[in-house]
C-alpha cells in the first residue's frame, strides 16, 4: 500500500511538474484594438485615442503598443514577452521614423489569466528631434484556445514613459491579440498533400517596403513598415496600399480567396479620422510554392469637419510561399497597385509598388 501511494504521489508530482512546465509555448502573434495616449499629469481629454486592427506601424499607432509579439517559455509559469512596431517613412528629403521595441515577463496565474511588467524603447526621429524613450509597462489579461491551432488572448495594459521625445506619457490600452505556435510539424503541408488541394485556410500579416508616385509625377513616398503600412497613412493622406491582415480561403485546387482588411483610428480635441481599407483577390497556384493573385481595393476615409469619401483601385501580385515553422507558413511578395483618381478626397491617382513578407498562421 506505501509503495502504491508512492507511486501517485509521485504521478501527481510529475502531472503537475509537467503542467507548469506547459503553461507557455513558443508563440509569433499580432494584436490591436485601443489606446488612449496621455500625457502625463493632464486630464482626459488632452488625449490621444486609437483604434487599429491589426495594430499598426506608423505614428501614434506604435506609441500606442507594438503590433507583433513573440512569447519565449523561460522557466514553469513564466515566459519572455517580446513586442514590436515600427516604420520608416521617407518623403522628398525628410525620412520620419517611429519604432516601439518592448520587454516583458509573463507569469501564468492560471491556464487562462496571466499578469506581465517590463520595459518599453520608445524612438522617434524627423516629428520631433531624434529621441530615444524609455518606459515601464504593466499587463493582465485571458488567454484561451480558439483552434486546434490558433490561441486568443485579451489584454488590459498601461504603459509609462520618461520625459523625453514627446514629453512623459501615459498609455491606457486594451487589446486582442492571436498566436500560434512555431513548434511541431508541417502541418499545412501535409494537409495540402492529403487533399490534393494547393492551398489551406490561414490567416495572416504582412509587412515590408512601399514605394508609392503619382501618376504623370516624379513625387513619391516610401518607406518600409512592420507590421504592413495598410491604410495607416491617415494621419497625412487618405491613401492606402494592399491591407496589412488577410485571411486565404481555399475554392478549388488550385484557387483561394484571399480578403484583406485594416482599419485605422485616430482622435484628440474633437478631430477624429477613420480609415477602413478592404481588398480581395483570387490567387492561383502555379507550382507547389510559386503564385499569381489579381483582385482590387477599396479604402473608405472619413475626417470630421473635412473630406470624406472612397477610393478604389486594381491589385496585381506574384510570390513565392514556403514553410516556416510549425504552423505557420511565410510568403515574398511583389505587389503592384493602381489606385483611381479620388475627386471627394482630393486623392490623384496613385501607382504603388510593394515587396512584403508575410506570414501565415494554419487555421485548423
Amino acid at each position: 500500500m506505501r509503495k502504491l501511494l508512492a507511486i501517485a504521489a509521485l504521478a501527481a508530482l510529475g502531472a503537475s511538474t509537467a503542467a507548469a512546465q506547459s503553461s507557455w509555448t513558443t508563440e509569433l502573434g499580432i494584436q490591436g484594438g485601443f489606446a488612449k495616449i496621455k500625457p502625463a499629469g493632464t486630464k482626459a481629454n488632452d488625449a490621444i485615442t486609437v483604434f487599429d486592427v491589426p495594430g499598426g506601424s506608423f505614428l501614434f499607432s506604435t506609441l500606442g503598443g507594438g503590433a507583433l509579439y513573440a512569447i519565449i517559455p523561460w522557466h514553469n509559469k513564466l515566459a519572455a514577452e517580446v513586442q514590436l512596431g515600427g516604420s520608416q517613412l521617407q518623403t522628398g528629403t525628410t525620412a520620419y521614423t517611429v519604432a516601439r521595441i518592448g520587454l516583458r515577463a509573463d507569469y501564468a496565474l492560471s491556464p487562462q489569466f496571466y499578469a506581465a511588467a517590463g520595459g518599453v524603447l520608445n524612438y522617434t526621429s524627423g516629428f520631433t528631434p531624434q529621441a530615444r524613450q524609455l518606459g515601464v509597462q504593466a499587463a493582465v489579461g485571458y488567454r484561451r484556445r480558439l483552434t486546434n491551432t490558433i490561441n486568443g488572448r485579451l489584454e488590459a495594459n498601461m504603459t509609462a514613459t520618461d520625459k523625453k521625445g514627446a514629453g512623459a506619457l501615459d498609455v491606457y490600452g486594451v487589446q486582442v491579440g492571436i498566436s500560434s505556435s512555431i513548434g511541431g510539424a508541417k502541418a499545412g503541408a501535409t494537409s495540402r498533400r492529403a487533399n490534393n488541394r494547393a492551398w489551406e485556410p490561414a490567416i495572416g500579416i504582412s509587412g515590408g517596403y512601399v514605394s508609392m508616385h503619382v501618376v504623370g509625377s516624379s513625387n513619391a513616398i516610401s518607406g518600409v513598415f512592420f507590421p504592413g503600412l495598410g491604410g495607416d497613412l491617415m494621419a497625412l493622406a487618405p491613401i492606402a496600399v494592399a491591407p496589412t491582415m488577410f485571411v486565404i480561403i481555399p475554392v478549388g485546387q488550385k484557387l483561394a480567396l484571399e480578403p484583406g482588411v485594416d482599419f485605422h483610428s485616430v482622435s484628440n480635441a474633437g478631430t477624429s479620422i477613420k480609415s477602413i481599407n478592404v481588398a480581395a483577390r483570387l490567387d492561383y497556384a502555379v507550382t507547389s510554392t510559386w503564385y499569381g493573385a489579381a483582385g482590387g481595393h477599396l479604402l473608405s476615409f472619413s475626417r470630421n469637419g473635412g473630406a470624406s469619401g472612397t477610393s478604389d483601385g486594381l491589385d496585381f501580385a506574384w510570390g513565392y510561399r514556403f514553410h516556416l515553422a510549425g504552423d505557420f507558413g511565410g510568403r515574398f511578395e511583389g505587389n503592384y497597385s493602381l489606385t483611381a483618381k479620388s475627386t471627394k478626397l482630393a486623392v490623384p491617382a496613385i501607382n504603388a509598388l510593394s515587396l512584403t513578407f508575410g506570414a501565415t498562421m494554419a487555421l485548423k
